[in-house]
């Protein structure tokens, strides 16, 4: 938590921030940025200006696309403010999450039972049709606001950018608005893995010319702030010259690509997943940040890094949320509903005892005042347990109480999508041989092939001082219906992507009769990728089993089952093996090899999942689950090949 004792250096604004920072609260402004321009920054210090200047802080809500950008912002928010920690009751959240509250708070309608994105969908559709049908409530509530911030204004589309334009029509007269874009880096128009969806409708920031309710001033951030090297910067500025002004598709994709070769730090010429785990060997640098094209591409680089034992962490999208681990370990046998500071520091010290791991980068106080904050108890220095434990059993959690990746130590892995708003000091962006066409055909979409130019400039923008680029050469993928990635190879065997959202079944082991020793196990293993065996079970209708291998007392080393490949993967694996097997002659060998925990996870157990579980379990609904990942290969064999036993 920042504290104004602490406070960073405040930026030295030039003067076309200070014309966004000190507009006139009432006022609406549109204000273009692209990246080093300090736009997260100024967005922070209007916020900081409006409450200095008396709009109360609960009357300020500050909409960001991604959940990263949440987290980021409200310390840097209390530390520019002069009235301090009162600015932490500012209002920060996502397009989903706020369209999820205002689903909560005014529609009786039953919540839907299978929570997940689909869910969020389905919330902006019905949060959307309570504001046409002028509900009433959450009008009154709406006209509350004094201050509306909407930033990445360009990310936001289809029936996102709907939600938005309704809320804006519901604001009352005296409420300003802020909006904050680059129009350069939109880059969802198709999917991060470049397979054209058709899906090019116009984003929020295009429509509001023609659907905004009162006209937007317009402003631009110009001078770039955040990069200090004159190369850097000018990549930058060449880059974005190439994007702004390209109107002929032909081309574009290749011109940006060696724009950025010819200005960035260095070549360093990786042409293959091998040479790219030496190369991180080699650096060592735990902050690098590696840029793919694609989620496939993230896969196999990262399955080519754990095989040479690399640690690393993975930023793609498709994976699970990861709450932090110490909280299942700190409350998994904690059944009461209150909970003092007290006993909240003994249970610290007894926990940690058992298992430091958890614990490890936490400190004590800070946990305690964040818990606080989002689940505070009704006496006096307490915490509500039993909202603690609905808050984190929620599809999306607050970011507060999640990992930012997957993984603990090393250089981050990631799609460029999945980076967006995300820095580092130094960035590898790799870049496949060009096709103007992201589905691989000729210049027959020029909007998409425009998209596709500024993608990599999105990717060479992360960087704060350093750039290298690198080639690659991209592997053929398929998708199965569900989005997950396969590879068909040689001998019937194909690589299939393991540990999707979903693919574990998170509350299995809790209702295992060792789930005690299992919930040690996982937290022993926190903060470090191990090698976890997943073996098919045919007594139970061949569920696949996950287990490590950890060292007991007894110094022998004997597996234990810590978890298993939910329902969603088996659907998935069953759909690739009849178009392995189209004759019925083949089944999948009884183990897959080549996967690895990447992570414990806090999981949160809705009410509905809790009758099954041991106790205290079944009471305490909070405890710890393994995330897998792999692109494992995965052989079919013929039928009369009897699989080998396990004990």
């Amino acid at each position: 938590m920042a504290s104004l004792d602490h406070q960073p250096e405040t930026p030295d604004w030039d003067l076309e921030q200070l014309e966004v920072i000190l507009e006139e609260p009432t006022s609406w402004q549109v204000v273009i940025a692209g990246p080093g321009a300090g736009k997260s920054a100024v967005a922070c210090q209007r916020v900081a200006y409006l409450v200095d200047e008396g709009v109360p802080p609960s009357r300020i809500l500050l909409v960001s696309f991604t959940r990263t950008a949440v987290s980021e912002l409200r310390d840097r928010i209390v530390s520019y403010a002069v009235v301090g920690d009162r600015a932490r009751t500012v209002r920060i959240s996502t397009v989903d999450s706020h369209a999820w509250s205002l689903r909560v708070g005014f529609d009786d309608r039953p919540l839907p039972k299978t929570l997940g994105t689909g869910s969020y969908d389905l919330s902006i559709q019905q949060t959307i049709e309570l504001f046409r049908n002028k509900n009433r409530e959450l009008l009154e509530f709406m006209a509350r606001l004094e201050h509306l911030i909407i930033d990445e204004a360009q990310d936001i589309l289809g029936a996102r950018a709907d939600l938005i334009l309704e809320m804006l029509q519901s604001l009352s007269p005296n409420c300003g608005v802020t909006i904050l874009a680059d129009p350069a880096q939109a880059i969802y128009g198709f999917t991060s893995d470049g397979r054209d969806s058709g899906n090019l409708e116009p984003s929020l920031l295009l429509r509001l010319p023609t659907d905004s309710p009162r006209p937007l001033q317009q402003k631009a951030l110009r001078n770039i702030h955040r990069i200090k090297d004159a190369a850097l910067a000018d990549l930058f500025l060449r880059t974005r010259k190439e994007i702004e002004l390209a109107q002929n598709p032909r081309g574009h994709v290749a011109r940006v690509q060696e724009t950025i070769r010819q200005t960035c730090g260095g070549e360093v010429g990786i042409t293959s997943y091998e040479s790219l785990a030496d190369f991180l060997t080699q650096k060592r640098d735990s902050s690098m940040l590696v840029l793919l094209r694609r989620r496939a591409d993230v896969l196999l680089a990262s399955s080519y890094c754990s095989n040479a034992g690399i640690e690393h962490r993975l930023r793609v999208s498709g994976m699970p949320v990861v709450v932090r681990p110490w909280l299942g370990w700190l409350f998994g046998e904690t059944v009461q509903a209150l909970l003092s500071r007290e006993d909240f520091e003994q249970l610290w010290e007894v926990r940690a005892s058992l298992a430091p791991e958890p614990f490890s980068g936490e400190e004590r106080d800070a946990c305690w005042l964040l818990l606080h904050r989002l689940a505070a108890g009704t006496h006096s220095n307490t915490l509500d347990l039993v909202h603690l434990r609905s808050i984190v059993a929620r599809p999306r959690p607050p970011i507060e109480l999640c990992c930012p990746e997957l993984g603990s130590t090393g250089p981050i892995l990631g799609t460029i999508h999945s980076s967006k708003g995300r820095e580092a000091d130094t960035v590898v962006l790799v870049m496949p041989p060009p096709q103007d066409s992201p589905s691989g055909g000729s210049d027959d979409n020029s909007a998409a092939v425009l998209e596709e130019g500024r993608v990599y400039y999105v990717g060479a923008t992360r960087a704060r001082k350093m750039l290298l680029a690198a080639r690659s050469i991209a592997k053929p993928v398929s998708y199965l219906d569900s989005s997950r990635i396969f590879r068909r190879l040689d001998n019937h065997r194909a690589q299939l992507e393991i540990g999707r959202a979903g693919d574990v079944d998170m509350f299995a082991q809790l209702a295992w009769s060792d789930a005690k020793g299992i919930q040690q196990v996982l937290a022993a293993h926190v903060g470090r990728t191990a090698c976890i065996k997943a073996r098919m079970m045919p007594d139970e209708d061949f569920a696949v089993r996950l287990s490590l291998e950890p060292k007991h007392a007894d110094g022998i080393t004997r597996p234990v089952d810590v978890g298993r490949l939910g329902p969603g993967f088996d659907r998935d694996l069953g759909k690739l093996w009849s178009m392995m097997d189209p004759k019925r002659e083949l089944r999948p060998a009884p183990s897959i090899p080549h996967l690895y925990l990447i992570a414990v996870s806090t999981i949160g157990v809705p009410e509905n999942e809790r009758g099954s579980l041991k106790p205290p379990y079944r009471q305490s609904a909070l405890a710890l689950a393994p995330v897998v990942k792999g692109f494992s290969v995965i052989p079919f064999l013929y039928r009369s090949r009897r699989p080998r036993r396990h004990h």
